[in-house]
């Protein structure tokens, strides 16, 4: 290595002056100009970035930008100040294919219930929304193959209607809620609306009318008496849909009554037993207790504060499209 350490370090130009192991020195040289550029325009964009968007942290909260993005919510669309989830929303509701099923939504609102039963298109979108609608807030009671549960809630794709199996039903259905009502023979409070002999008798009688009792011909004739009598309780009053011009004990959707001569039960599974005596044994609680509401809990809740008029459209569809619709 050379020894030879002596070097005039005055002559030299553009160093800083500094000098470090007698022959090391700094040359001063300017940072290139793209570089500077790029550094300023770094501090420039952080600075834009600080005002439009959500940044730095306070005690309480967080300083918000100014940065806005539209965001509807309940039929309202407001402003809101950029973040990830409104970003989101906001993608959301304005991409493409969110321009189209509101479209979509709209049309379906408007159209009547014939001619949405007429448009293979129309009915296929209805379902898809009603499909997701359903299982966000239908299935926890109705189970998500709509089957429901016997003694709690109806099953939805069978072709037993209470409240009426049209799809404008449905949907009055879904928007106004339901209470089930019956009126009890042996109510808790007041007297009773018939003997136990006349209860066992219009038991025969009510499950003679789907083929599950038979034998006891004069219980049958007394248990026909009772149902069609001339008080304000009978069961006719309800189950008998007059203005349909039958007097045949099918039920009345202006009453949510149900059919008693399909086999089909809601809250007594019939079907499940096999002697006359099963079912005799199971029935006459019912007729006795009856359907109150308020503490059966045979009620379904009203959804139109919770869904829009265009979701219970697309729900009434679906549940219209399970199988059982009218």
């Amino acid at each position: 290595m050379s020894e030879n350490k002596e070097k005039d370090f005055e002559k030299l130009e553009g160093i800083t002056g500094h000098v470090w192991d007698e022959d090391l020195c700094e040359y001063n040289n300017p940072l290139p100009r793209w570089w500077l550029m790029a550094f300023y325009g770094t501090v420039i964009f952080s600075i834009g970035y600080w005002i439009l968007f959500p940044t730095w942290p306070l005690p309480n909260s967080y300083t918000k930008g100014f940065y806005t993005l539209k965001v509807e919510d309940e039929g309202v669309t407001t402003d809101r100040n950029w973040n990830s989830r409104v970003r989101l929303a906001n993608e959301l509701q304005t991409s493409p294919e969110a321009q189209n099923r509101t479209a979509n939504l709209k049309k379906l609102s408007e159209m009547k219930p014939a001619e949405i039963l007429q448009d293979p298109k129309m009915i296929q979108f209805a379902r898809a929304v009603g499909k997701v609608t359903f299982g966000d807030n239908c299935a926890t009671c109705h189970n998500a193959n709509a089957q429901g549960q016997i003694g709690m809630y109806p099953n939805l794709t069978d072709n037993a209607w209470l409240w009426g199996g049209k799809l404008e039903q449905i949907e009055e259905t879904i928007t106004r809620g339901r209470k089930g009502n019956m009126t009890p023979a042996k109510p808790e409070k007041g007297p009773a609306n018939m003997t136990d002999d006349q209860i066992l008798d219009v038991s025969k009688y009510a499950l003679s009318l789907s083929g599950n009792y038979s034998g006891d011909e004069e219980a049958l004739e007394r248990g026909e008496k009772l149902f069609y009598g001339r008080t304000p309780n009978a069961c006719h009053t309800c189950h008998v849909n007059y203005a349909s011009g039958s007097k045949e004990a099918k039920g009345n959707p202006l009453m949510g009554a149900p059919d008693l001569t399909d086999n089909i039960w809601e809250i007594v599974d019939i079907n499940s037993m096999t002697t006359p005596e099963e079912k005799l044994a199971a029935i006459i609680p019912h007729v006795e207790n009856g359907v109150v509401p308020d503490t059966t809990h045979r009620e379904m809740p009203s959804w139109k504060d919770r869904l829009t008029k265009e979701q219970i459209r697309a729900l009434a569809v679906y549940v219209h499209q399970l199988g059982g619709g009218q």
